[in-house]
Parts: structure tokens; sequence; C-alpha cells
């Protein structure tokens, strides 16, 4: 019985592909299976390159752990005036002060933790989009880039949360060194220690990188259809910067939520909603946005790494390969 439905099935994919004009043949081969499978209700293939996803994997991690390293001193600034009742020019007087060593501080835990994180990230971004553009071929591409960003924020967010909160602890100077802050952060919490502002994090992240990746993908075909062309790599980097700058300053509220729960005293719980009231009450809505211009700074070179740099450092590879495929041919 099951052989005759099998062989139904194919006689009637044989018909469809049949009656299909000879130029809808040469299309996607996914389209033509999704109009067969609008008659004969199958599961379209999925096919997910592990290669492909382990590129963009090491790709995105490298480049985000590249940038980090680079722009660590103005995230450090970006904590301070966030940690404290400091404004930004008043960190900045106090430079010489603070010197290279603390703007470095928890360098080593925010390295690791954005290789990991975002490195898990892009390989889960990719292989969500193979999927979506799979099961549901007209879906529009915004909405696979927005779906596909949520999904892979949100995993590799969890990842990188305890780095996150023995870095800004490391910043705001409540620990010296990184073992310290690990053997404090345990003393004082335990280990939901290093899980303090989950909540705060993902709120910030989520919308960061949905919008900043749609923001990015809709920016680079705007840019490409004004001029006419593909865009030239320093272009693509400045479009990914702008986008990751702008989508930086819409979320700086949920990222002074989270400096102030990660660096509150030890053995206090502090809630989203306390420490949101509290800003409001003794600093006005201007306090959600403490550390707007830093965080700027800090997240366009970022942004043009995550979004920009990866996508060029992804070509590069699949480039690489290429040739050296085309010269073991030749050979």
């Amino acid at each position: 019985m099951q052989t005759q439905k099998n062989l139904f099935l194919m006689d009637i994919f044989g018909i469809l592909c049949f009656l299909l004009p000879s130029d809808r043949l040469q299309e996607d081969p996914r389209s033509i299976w999704f109009e067969a499978a609008t008659v004969v209700a199958v599961p379209p293939p999925v096919e997910i390159p592990a290669g492909s996803v382990l590129k963009s994997a090491l790709a995105g991690g490298l480049s985000c752990a590249l940038s980090t390293s680079l722009m660590h001193p103005m995230d450090t600034i970006k904590t301070r005036v966030q940690a404290s009742t400091l404004t930004f020019p008043e960190i900045i007087s106090k430079l010489p002060q603070i010197g290279a060593r603390g703007l470095y501080r928890g360098s080593i835990p925010a390295i690791l933790g954005q290789f990991s994180s975002h490195g898990l990230r892009t390989g889960i971004f990719e292989a969500s989009k193979l999927v979506l553009i799979n099961v549901a071929p007209t879906l529009p591409d915004l909405q696979v880039q927005s779906v596909a960003s949520f999904c892979s924020t949100f995993l590799g967010t969890a990842v990188r949360i305890p780095c996150e909160v023995l870095k800004q602890r490391l910043q705001a100077g409540i620990f010296d060194n990184v073992g310290e802050a690990i053997v404090g952060t345990w003393n004082q919490d335990g280990l939901k220690g290093f899980f303090r502002g989950t909540g705060a994090t993902l709120c910030r992240e989520v919308p960061f990188y949905v919008a900043g990746m749609g923001l990015y993908a809709e920016s680079k075909k705007v840019v490409q259809q004004l001029l006419g062309r593909e865009l030239e790599p320093w272009e693509t980097i400045a479009v990914g910067a702008l986008s990751g700058g702008l989508a930086a300053v819409v979320t700086t509220p949920f990222d002074v939520m989270k400096t102030r729960m990660m660096t509150a005293p030890q053995g206090r719980s502090v809630s989203m909603s306390v420490v949101a009231f509290s800003i409001l009450r003794h600093e006005g809505p201007l306090g959600l946005f403490k550390g707007a211009v830093p965080r700027f700074f800090w997240i366009a070179p970022l942004g043009a790494m995550n979004f920009a740099g990866y996508e060029l450092a992804r070509k590069a590879m699949v480039k690489n390969e290429e040739q050296a495929a085309e010269q073991i041919s030749q050979r």
C-alpha cells in the first residue's frame, strides 16, 4: 500500500513538471517543489550544508572577537557612565586616572564571550535561513531575516551572559582581575550571580539584532538600487556601521538596566522593573539613555564587523575554497 502511495505521488509530481512550461523548469527547483506540494501535501526537502554553517560561525566569531578587542576601551567608558552618576564628559576627564590598563579591564571575558556567542549566533542564523527558505519559499526576505535573527540571537546571547557579568564588574572596578571576579561573584550570589540581568540582556540583544540585521539588509538593497551596482567592500562596511549604530541607540534603555543589574551590590536582588523605576525617579527619562553616545561609537564599528565584516569574511572563505578546488581540478 505504501509503495502504491509513493508511486502515485511521484506520478503527480511528474505530471506537474510535464505540464509546466520549459522555461519554468529552469527556475529554482524549490519553487517547482512548492507548486507540487500545494497539490500533494508532502513536506519540501531541507538540506543544510554543515560546512557552510561552520564557516559562517567561524567568520562571525572571528569578526566580532576582533572588533571587540579593538573597541573595548569605548565599551569600558560606556559601562562606567551607565554604572555611575557621572556624565560622559566627566568620565572622559578621568581617563588619565583610569589609564590604559583600566580601559582594557574585562577584555578577556569580553572577547571569549563575543567569539563563542556570535559564532553560535551566525551559525544558527545561516541554518535558520536555509530551513525557512525551504519550508516557506514564499516568505518575504525581511521576515526570513527577522525570524532567523530572533532564533539565533536568543540562543547565542544565553552563552555570553556569564562572560558579560564578569566583564562589566571588572569594567566598573568592582574586581581587579578575572579570577577575583569569578570567585567573588560565586561567593556573593552563587551560580545565579553569573546570570544577573538575563532578562534585560535578551530584551536588548533580540531587538538589536532583529532590527540591525533587517535594517542592514534593507539599507544595502536601497543603496545598491540607488547606485545601480554591487557595493564595494568599504560601502558595505559603512552601511553595516550605520545600521549597528542606529540599532544600538534605540536599545540603550535595556543596556542601561542590564549594566545596573549586573553591577548591583553583592547579595542584592534587583529586577528590571525596580531598576527602571529607580532610574526614572532619580534621573528622569534621559537616564535610560545614559551612555548612548559612547554606545553608538562602540557599536558602529561592531556593526560594521558583525554585519558587513561577517558577510565579507564568509565570501572570502567561499572564494578561497573555490580557488583551491579549481587548482586541484586543473592538476
